[in-house]
């Protein structure tokens, strides 16, 4: 990282004030809505908290706090306070608190509870429950999240002891905001940019893994595009290998660099057979919200894999950290008072997406939802003025049918009733309506980064649901990869539906005639690319000072070439006076993305493209 910074200050210094400007952005949002340390006499306490007969004022974290005592696994020893809805609707905010427990045992559901109830204007409730645990442990912080929809009348704090036995101690109840409202809707005559043609259909592969096996081949590259004609894979930097810590391993900069010779690999073989790349990070993007240190360590290995592919085609987006919060709550550390200095995650993909945007003006970059959603509701939009961001999430609902792992025997169906719901085709439209509507609201693509089920579902479940998924997909025109292509048996499509067996059928499985069915689709996209790159050729593309068009093949003899920025201004227009190769002095251009468009002699255009500008 050093190194990299040492090379180019001015773009150091650009990045630290880009990272100040948004920490301090941050903080001045960081309002206060509530606090209670326990330290006003007790009529002032008890006043806010009711009932009152149900806690005693006791020793705290820090001074005073509250002790909830149990001798009866069937009482409700909780009290709640009232917060103020003024200024919250549309809003995130954090709650924390400390907390302690001595002989704790929960006899039901929410036994002891730290939690935000919600009221929604049409009825029922909503909750924010910090999760807590049974036992006997010292004073620790918790906290949570928690966005309050338009909906919301009232809202309250619940602590306290329901259905258990035990102490429960409680001090230092913190709530503040933490995200303003999200912007309102874009125009809907917004073209929705996907930065290619058609739709991206392909599957997740591993570069590395714990086992060896389940690394994927060139031969296996080659099938994928040859035989199978999907068009596009997803593929990470790092693996699994890497979890929990990360970011947070000492020898990040070194397993990195080592990472990336393997891609490098993987590039090759796919420049070779044709397939585009979705290049992500996973592992080593865990711990993006343990420290300031870890955020900028995440930066700048973003800066070095934009540096190393920014002028490769096969590489087609940056898919900036796989599932954000891997098996830690979001953000684990949101307890009072907050750290300021470690952005959330919609203000860290803002900083990366600028970040990448200083060295490759032009590659898609996917910014995935949070905790495994598929929602986008706490995902602020780049602004639109910045190119190619694509919105991502990973469709696995609902998990009791998708992920039935281990030693129980598989028993939920698909279509079929799950937790009283039953679930089909329009069951997981519902579920999806939420991301159809960021889609349409903020005008922006969606991307599909993972989606599967266990191949050993019943009453050929798997089949059914990667059905039913693809058909929603293709409806609404997302890219999507299935997970996945030759690691875990599991998600195998061309393995049998046999409980943990590995059978490969002598016939092709129905899971795999339907993926191949929807990639066959990609060839007609194919062919129509080819024909639209037929009209003319831009060369090299980037472009440093010369650049060259191609106009050999076009049928005309006389006419014009016209060179106009992304804001639609003329930049450079030359005369065409017969078919040839015209060469175009691009030296004035500053960096950037630019369109060119070629007319014959009576104005039709016939011929279109863009091209990268840069400095080298």
């Amino acid at each position: 990282m050093n190194e990299l910074f040492n090379r180019n200050p001015f773009k150091f210094l650009i990045f630290t004030c880009t990272l100040f400007s948004y920490i301090t952005g941050f903080s001045q949002i960081n309002r206060e809505v509530f606090h209670e340390d326990f330290e006003k006499a007790s009529p002032n306490i008890q006043t806010i908290w009711s009932p009152t007969s149900y806690y005693s004022i006791d020793s705290g974290f820090s001074g005073n706090g509250l002790l909830f005592n149990s001798n009866n696994s069937i009482t409700n020893f909780t009290s709640s306070a009232a917060i103020s809805l003024t200024n919250l609707i549309g809003r995130t905010i954090a709650i924390s608190a400390s907390m302690k427990g001595e002989n704790l045992t929960g006899g039901g559901t929410p036994g002891m509870v730290i939690q935000l109830v919600a009221t929604p204007s049409l009825g029922g409730l909503r909750y924010c429950r910090i999760p807590l645990k049974t036992g006997t442990f010292p004073w620790e912080q918790v906290g949570r999240t928690f966005k309050i929809d338009d909906d919301i009348v009232s809202l309250s704090l619940n602590i306290g002891v329901y259905n258990a036995t035990g102490k429960f101690w409680v001090d230092d109840l913190h709530i503040q905001v933490i995200s303003e409202p999200m912007p309102p809707a874009r125009d809907p005559s917004i073209a929705i940019n996907k930065t290619h043609q058609g739709i991206y259909r392909g599957v997740n592969v591993a570069a590395t893994s714990d086992n060896p096996a389940n690394t994927i081949s060139k031969s296996s590259l080659d099938e994928l595009s040859y035989d199978w004609k999907a068009n596009t894979i997803r593929v990470m930097i790092g693996g699994e290998k890497y979890y929990p810590d990360g970011l947070l391993l000492s020898n990040y900069d070194a397993i990195l660099q080592e990472e990336l010779i393997r891609m490098d690999e993987l590039v090759s073989w796919c420049t070779a057979n044709g397939l585009k790349m979705n290049v992500g990070l996973a592992g080593l993007s865990d711990g993006l919200f343990s420290s300031q240190a870890a955020q900028t360590r995440l930066i700048s290995a973003w800066k070095l894999i934009a540096e190393r592919y920014k002028m490769n085609n096969t590489v087609w987006a940056y898919d900036l950290a796989n599932e954000p919060v891997i098996s830690r709550q979001y953000p684990y550390n949101y307890t009072y008072p907050i750290d300021n200095s470690i952005l959330r995650w919609p203000e860290l993909a803002e900083v990366l997406v600028n970040a990448i945007r200083g060295i490759d003006p032009v590659k898609a970059i996917i910014i995935e939802s949070l905790n495994y959603g598929i929602t986008l509701d706490d995902i602020k939009p780049i602004d639109a003025s910045i190119p190619n961001i694509i919105y991502s999430v990973h469709m696995y609902l609902p998990r009791q049918l998708t992920h039935q792992f281990g030693p129980e025997i598989p028993s939920y169906s698909y279509p079929g009733i799950i937790d009283n719901v039953y679930y089909d085709k329009a069951k997981l439209k519902e579920l999806l309506a939420p991301l159809k509507a960021y889609q349409d609201k903020y005008r922006v693509p969606i991307y599909i980064g993972e989606f599967s089920c266990v191949r050993w579902a019943p009453n050929n479940s798997a089949f059914n649901y990667i059905r039913d998924c693809i058909e929603i997909f293709e409806e609404y025109n997302w890219d999507y990869d299935y997970y996945s292509f030759r690691t875990w048996n599991g998600w195998s499509v061309e393995n049998s539906n046999g409980y943990y067996d590995d059978v490969f059928p002598s016939t092709k499985t129905d899971r795999e005639l339907l993926l191949r069915s929807y990639f066959q689709q990609n060839l007609a996209q194919v062919q129509f690319s080819q024909k639209e790159k037929s009209t003319s050729i831009c060369y090299p593309n980037p472009v440093k000072d010369e650049m060259y068009i191609t106009t050999d093949h076009l049928d005309f003899n006389a006419g014009s070439i016209a060179i106009y920025d992304m804001l639609g201004r003329l930049k450079i227009q030359k005369t065409v006076l017969n078919n040839g190769v015209l060469k175009i002095d691009a030296s004035t251009l500053s960096e950037g993305v630019y369109l060119y468009s070629i007319k014959n002699e009576i104005g039709k255009t016939i011929g279109k493209g863009k091209f990268i500008k840069n400095k080298f």
